[in-house]
């Protein structure tokens, strides 16, 4: 193989002390585009595994009727303003890659279950992505390596908008709704983690391993899901009587849930491990970055109840001194600069697929998985145009749990209400879910709860 082909696949090294490196954005073999995954998307084909499918799920319910043979009209008419979107996964010998994709797109009858396993070559006829409909919802299902929940939303709210313009009713202008028809922005198919880039060398700080619920109880594979709807100005009044925002208000509930549970369930203290809770960050803002593609960095607030029991204002405390003193671009470049440093490892980068998967699975489960508890995503209060705003009823958000983080929790809101979405594999327990809903409850929000929880399913 030629030196330009081999530059071609693995990206050129300059032969510099640091081993930088150009990476293209995408570039041709043969007749083929090639486009490589964004740093953040590298980890999820390698990993991806039945109990670990690396979905998130958004839709939206309407007050009109959803009709099969007109959302893939809209469908169709959307994709062509999504080009990005228009990929097929492959597996190379160095690295996972995305080629252009162009078959037929379909719309699927919605199933019971959200975030199921997505097989790459079947699953979609090719695509990254499910469109789902029901009589009043239209929902999309992305794998996590073609973009992250904001491009996600975007594109939800663009194939909604299609949709019921099909219906007859105008929609007004809106940021986040792309049109068919209207030029591709410069950077929406960026890989922003590149860009924002800089050597300031590799910081791999791992965190201790933090408490995990039900490590041992029943599982199936089939996500099951507690979804809360709960008033937006009842969580917002709560967060501004702790001087936090909705987030940080949510993620301290969350981690004094964990805090009960293990008190209940571990009978030591000097047993107790640390409660961490993930928390995606959309850094588009901070870096203004257009991309469409995975931009979010994570920050894990914790508390050690080793250290004693912490009271609720304590806690709150420090997850508004964790949270911001993360969210800066300084703390957010040097989690870039990790990243990517990782990525751009001579090491990693020229080790065959066969060899680099399982090193990627045990780096993901010592840097992520087993170093926090569980993960919240809050994508925040969904701004609707004129047309939209009276149609749209409801919308939601589902995270896939993993086998290690058997439980997540992921929010939204439309219209004043919010929806907190608990997904967890687990066939019994649903004891996070009720401590953090009871807590809610307790401090005068109304909760009403749905579920799709079947005491008869086990796992497969």
């Amino acid at each position: 193989m030629s030196r330009r082909r081999l530059e071609a696949l693995c990206g050129s090294v300059a032969h510099k002390r640091d081993f930088t490196y150009d990476i293209p954005m995408r570039f041709t073999w043969g007749a083929e585009e090639i486009i490589p995954l964004d740093n953040a998307a590298i980890i999820y084909p390698p990993t991806l595994a039945r109990y670990n499918s690396h979905m998130f799920r958004l839709s939206m319910d309407l007050t009109i009727p959803v009709e099969g043979s007109r959302l893939l009209v809209a469908l169709e008419r959307v994709m062509t303003r999504f080009p990005y979107f228009s990929v097929s996964l492959h597996q190379g010998f160095f690295w996972y890659y995305l080629t252009n994709h162009h078959k037929k797109l379909s719309v699927y009858p919605e199933h019971a279950y959200p975030c199921a396993f997505l097989d790459r070559h079947h699953g979609a006829n090719g695509y990254l992505f499910k469109v789902f409909w029901r009589e009043d919802r239209i929902a999309v299902e992305i794998f996590h390596a073609l973009c992250d929940g904001t491009g996600g939303l975007v594109f939800l709210k663009s194939l909604v908008a299609e949709y019921l313009r099909l219906s007859g009713i105008e929609i007004g202008e809106d940021p986040q709704i792309f049109r068919p028809g209207t030029p591709v922005g410069r950077g929406e198919s960026d890989d922003s983690f590149q860009h924002f880039y800089k050597p300031l060398g590799s910081v791999m700080n791992r965190e201790p391993a933090a408490f995990h619920y039900a490590r041992f109880e029943e599982i199936s594979d089939r996500v099951q899901v507690i979804s809360a709807q709960v008033g937006i100005a009842d969580v917002k009044r709560l967060g501004t009587q702790y001087d936090c925002t909705i987030t940080e208000y949510l993620v301290a509930e969350l981690i004094d849930a964990f805090q009960r549970v293990q008190e209940q369930t571990v009978g030591s203290r000097k047993h107790y491990k640390p409660i961490s809770i993930s928390v995606p960050v959309n850094i588009r803002r901070v870096f203004d970055s257009d991309s469409m593609r995975n931009f979010t960095l994570f920050v894990t607030p914790r508390i050690n109840p080793r250290l004693g029991y912490y009271e609720f204002e304590e806690i709150v405390q420090q997850v508004k001194f964790q949270i911001r003193g993360s969210v800066n671009i300084k703390s957010l470049s040097q989690q870039i600069s990790r990243n990517v440093a990782g990525e751009r490892n001579p090491l990693l980068r020229f080790a065959p697929n066969i060899l680099k998967g399982p090193v990627m699975k045990i780096l993901s489960d010592s840097y992520g998985d087993k170093t926090y508890s569980t993960t919240i995503s809050n994508i925040g209060e969904v701004k609707l145009p004129s047309g939209m705003r009276e149609v749209v009823k409801r919308a939601d958000f589902y995270l896939s749990p993993s086998k290690s983080n058997k439980v997540s929790c992921s929010v939204v809101g439309v219209n004043g209400m919010m929806s907190i979405n608990f997904t967890n594999f687990l066939v019994k327990q649903t004891v996070i879910e009720r401590e953090f809903l009871t807590a809610l409850v307790a401090k005068g929000i109304p909760v009403r709860i749905a579920d799709n929880r079947n005491p008869h399913v086990s796992g497969r």
